[in-house]
C-alpha cells in the first residue's frame, strides 16, 4: 500500500549501467533463487533465504516490480516445500489463520472496490501484493518457527542480514554506487552526501541492544551494534532515528532484569553517535535535518504546495477525501492530486496524481476506509498484548528471552516509523515485519521436548532443533 506499488516499467534492470556493487548483488540474487529450488524440501531453511532477500537492498537495485516478483517466487517455494515436507498437511492451528485471513479478506475487498472505481490496475495489484506479503510471511513463520532454537536461528538470520546490508550499503556509499544516486543529501557547504537508508536498521539495533546484557561474548555484538548505528547516522533519516529511540525506550518497559545494563549500553551508543558526528564533521548536517523535520510539521497553505511541507500537505489534501468516503475509502490503488513541486524530482509547475503516502494510518483510512483503520489499530493493540504476555509467560533461556524482547520492542518502533513511512504494508519490509510478529506471538516449545518432525523430507531426532 506504500510507494512500492507496481508500475508499468521494464522488469529487468539496465545491466549495462550497473557497477561492480550492483553486478555482485545480481549474482547473489541468482544464487538466492537457485538455492530456493535446491532447498525446496527444507522449508525452514528456505524461509531464512526469503528473509535474507527481503532484508537486502533488492528494491534499490532490481526495482519494485522485479523485487516483488522474486519475493513472491521465494514465498511460494516456502509454501510448496512446507506442504511437501509435511505430507500436504501443513502444521498450523486454525486459530493462527485468523489474522492473515482477515487481512487477505480486507485486501481482496479493497482491490475489487478499487478496480470498480477505475483505479489503475498496476497500482491496485501492487497494494494488494504488499498486504499478501505480510500475511504470507506471518503464516510461514507460525508454521516453521516452533521451538526456541528455531526462534534463535531465524533471529540470527534476520539480524545478521540487517548488519550485512548495513555494511554493504556503507561500502557502496564510499564507492559511490549508482543505485544510491537517488539517496543523496544536498549540502550548502560541501559536496552532497550519499545516504545509507536501511529501513530495517532500527530492528537490528534494538535486538542487539537487548541481547548484549546476557551475551557471553559481547565484542561481536558490540561491533554489530556499532556498524548498524553508523548506518543509521549516515541515513540522516529522522523517522529511523525516532523509531530506534522509541524501540529502545519500549525495550526498557518490557524488560525486567536487564534495565540497568540496557541503559548503560544505550547511553554508550548515544555518546558514540555524538562523537562520530563530531569526528566526521557531520554535526551541522544532523542539526539541519532535525530543523528540516520541524519545518515539515508547520502548517502549509493548500495553495503553496512545496517539498518542505510535504508531510503536512498530505493531510491537508487527503483528509477531505477520507471525509467523502469514510466507510470504504477510495479503494486500493487510489491516488491523490498534488503539485509536482511538492514531490522529490517531480515535474515543476504541474499537478499530478500521486500514489505514495508517508503516513500508513492516513493511507489505510484513505484507501480502505475508517473502519479498516480501526480494525488495524485494534490488531496492533492485540498484538502487543499477546506478544508481551507471551514473553512474560514463556520459559525461555535468558538469551532467547532477550532476543524476543528486542523483537517486540522493534515492532513498537515500526508502529512509530509508520507515521513517516508505511513499513507495515510496504514491500519488502511488510514480509519482515509479518515474520517477526508471528515469531513473537507463537508459544515456543523447548527443542528437547519437541516430538519428531518432518523438515526437508527427513525425520529429525526430537533432540534436534
Amino acid at each position: 500500500m506504500g510507494g512500492s506499488a507496481f508500475t508499468p516499467i521494464s522488469f529487468l534492470p539496465d545491466i549495462g549501467g550497473l557497477g561492480p556493487s550492483e553486478l555482485f548483488f545480481l549474482f547473489v540474487v541468482g544464487a538466492t533463487v537457485t538455492s530456493s529450488f535446491v532447498l525446496l524440501l527444507r522449508p525452514f531453511v528456505n524461509l531464512g533465504v526469503t528473509i535474507f532477500f527481503l532484508v537486502s537492498v533488492n528494491t534499490s537495485i532490481l526495482g519494485t516490480v522485479l523485487s516483488a516478483a522474486i519475493a513472491a517466487l521465494l514465498i511460494g517455494n516456502c509454501f510448496i516445500g512446507a506442504g511437501l515436507a509435511s505430507g500436504l498437511k501443513l502444521p498450523l492451528q486454525p486459530s493462527s489463520l485468523r489474522l492473515p485471513l482477515l487481512l487477505c479478506s480486507v485486501a481482496a475487498l479493497g482491490a475489487v472496490y478499487g478496480l470498480a472505481r477505475g483505479n489503475r490496475v498496476s497500482l491496485v495489484l501492487g497494494d494488494f501484493y504488499q498486504i499478501i506479503e505480510f500475511a504470507s510471511l506471518f503464516v510461514l513463520a507460525r508454521m516453521l518457527v516452533r521451538t526456541e532454537q528455531q526462534l534463535r536461528t531465524m533471529a540470527n538470520v534476520l539480524v545478521g542480514s540487517m548488519i550485512a546490508t548495513s555494511v554493504l550499503q556503507m561500502a557502496d556509499a564510499l564507492m559511490e554506487a549508482s543505485y544510491l544516486a537517488n539517496s543523496h543529501l544536498e549540502r550548502q557547504a560541501g559536496p552532497d552526501l550519499l545516504r545509507t537508508i536501511n529501513m530495517n536498521a532500527p530492528i537490528a539495533f534494538v535486538a542487539l541492544l537487548a541481547a548484549l546484557p546476557v551475551a557471553r561474548t559481547k565484542w561481536w555484538l558490540l561491533a554489530g551494534l556499532g556498524l548498524v548505528e553508523i548506518n543509521l547516522i549516515l541515513s540522516f533519516t529522522r523517522g529511523l532515528w525516532a523509531a530506534t529511540l522509541a524501540s529502545a525506550i519500549f525495550l526498557l518497559i518490557v524488560t525486567r532484569d536487564s534495565r540497568a545494563a540496557i541503559l548503560k549500553f544505550g547511553f554508550g551508543a548515544g555518546v558514540f553517535a555524538i562523537a562520530f558526528l563530531y569526528v566526521a564533521g557531520l554535526g551541522t548536517v544532523a542539526a539541519d535535518r532535525l530543523g528540516f523535520g520541524i519545518q515539515q510539521l508547520r502548517s502549509v497553505p493548500k495553495d503553496k504546495q512545496i517539498l518542505s511541507g510535504r508531510r503536512r500537505l498530505e493531510f491537508t489534501l487527503i483528509l477531505p477525501q477520507i471525509a467523502e468516503h469514510p466507510l470504504m475509502g477510495e479503494g486500493l490503488g487510489a491516488t491523490y492530486r498534488i503539485a509536482g513541486d511538492a514531490i522529490l524530482d517531480g515535474p515543476k509547475g504541474e499537478i499530478i496524481e500521486n500514489h505514495y503516502i508517508h503516513d500508513l494510518y492516513l493511507q489505510v483510512a484513505f484507501r480502505l476506509g475508517v473502519p479498516a483503520l480501526l480494525i488495524f489499530l485494534a490488531l496492533l493493540w492485540a498484538y502487543f498484548r499477546r506478544s508481551i504476555g507471551n514473553l512474560r509467560a514463556s520459559n525461555l533461556s535468558p538469551e532467547n528471552s532477550a532476543l524476543m524482547a528486542g523483537l517486540v520492542a522493534a515492532m513498537f518502533g515500526e508502529v512509530l516509523l509508520s507515521l513517516t513511512s508505511p513499513t507495515f504494508l510496504n514491500h519488502p519490509t511488510a514480509g519482515v515485519i509479518g515474520c517477526i510478529m508471528a515469531m513473537t506471538t507463537v508459544a515456543l516449545r523447548q527443542s528437547a521436548q519437541q516430538p519428531a518432525r518432518i523438515d526437508g523430507g527427513y525425520a529429525l531426532n526430537k533432540a534436534q532443533p
